[in-house]
């Protein structure tokens, strides 16, 4: 398998962080406020790219495209753009004072009930979906294998029409219309602040650039570390441990998905719905793609200097 060519993505993610700083710049953002504002977005977006949902969508989705022998190629950047395009959109309206902003940002409304439920509906259903998609990579020869059984191949079928990267920028705009998660929220109301302050227009578009470029980087890297442990395991003898980490992915998109489905519950019935804490999960498969790929990385150290030694060992006989 070739290295995959990660420079679009690098170019991309580097050309939001560029325009970001450009916009800072040309609104003349020079005191602290504005700065320290950005910052804030920043880090907003670094975090966002940290939640759950967005890691279990990009490994599975890495993980099923992978398993169909496709290019897996900037599948977090495709997310990351998806939802930054909503992010973009609700800042644009924001700093031009729409007013059909603030009812999706009112959680009493009627519009904003409807946004999340879409969007935690798509999560769920999609996560499930991605999860079914992959058992069969757990085994040697999935190749050979379909999904099993009525429910399993009822969960896949929409699936089968996300055939590279560029299909998940859709479903990342489907995740973002819930503006369901504090990083969006608290983006979308301070640069609501920044308006009513006066600040330039630029300014407060700055504010939602960065969180996308933050978002961005954050996506791509998960992803580009996925796809490195995904595609040396696979290239490797050690099966086992691709079959590790797919059934942690597997696991981790299970239990988000139904996480998100307790409280789709909880808001339909207005009952409250026992429910868990999925924080932890994304972190978890931020530990599992660094460890995996420091274990690569210890593997091929070893491998080299074995061959090394067999090496030297071969030019000692011979002589």
């Amino acid at each position: 398998m070739t290295r995959p060519k990660h420079l679009p993505t690098i170019l991309v993610v580097a050309g939001v962080h560029a325009l970001a700083v450009l916009f800072l710049v040309i609104g003349h953002a020079s005191g602290a406020i504005p700065v320290a504002l950005a910052g804030f977005a920043y880090t907003r977006g670094l975090l966002h790219a940290l939640d759950a949902d967005h890691l279990c969508m990009i490994d599975g989705s890495t993980r099923k495209l992978l398993g169909e022998k496709r290019n897996a190629n900037g599948v977090g950047l495709a997310f990351s753009l998806g939802h930054s395009t909503v992010v973009l959109v609700a800042g644009l309206a924001v700093a031009m004072g729409a007013s059909w902003i603030r009812t999706a940002l009112d959680p009493s409304s009627r519009a904003a009930t409807i946004l999340g439920l879409t969007g935690a509906g798509v999560s769920a259903v999609y996560l499930l979906a991605v999860a079914a998609a992959n058992v069969p990579n757990l085994t040697h020869h999935h190749d050979l294998q379909g999904p099993k059984g009525p429910w399993a191949r009822l969960l896949t079928r929409p699936l089968s029409h996300v055939r590279h990267a560029g299909h998940i920028y859709l479903f990342g705009i489907l995740f973002g219309l819930g503006f369901d998660t504090a990083s969006t929220i608290s983006l979308l109301m301070i640069t609501a602040l920044a308006t009513t302050s006066g600040a330039s227009p630029f300014v407060l578009m700055a504010l939602p650039l960065a969180f996308t470029a933050a978002m961005t980087l954050g996506d791509s890297v998960n992803a580009n570390l996925m796809l490195h442990v995904y595609t040396s395991a696979a290239a490797s003898t050690r099966a086992r441990f691709n079959t590790v980490v797919t059934a942690i992915s597997i696991c981790c998109a299970v239990l988000v998905a139904t996480g998100t489905a307790l409280e789709i519950l909880g808001e339909v019935t207005g009952r409250e719905v026992a429910s868990f804490d999925t924080e932890p999960i994304g972190w978890g498969l931020v530990a599992l793609a660094v460890l995996g790929t420091l274990a690569i990385a210890v593997v091929r150290r070893r491998q080299a200097r074995a061959a090394h030694a067999a090496a030297h060992a071969e030019v000692a006989r011979l002589a």
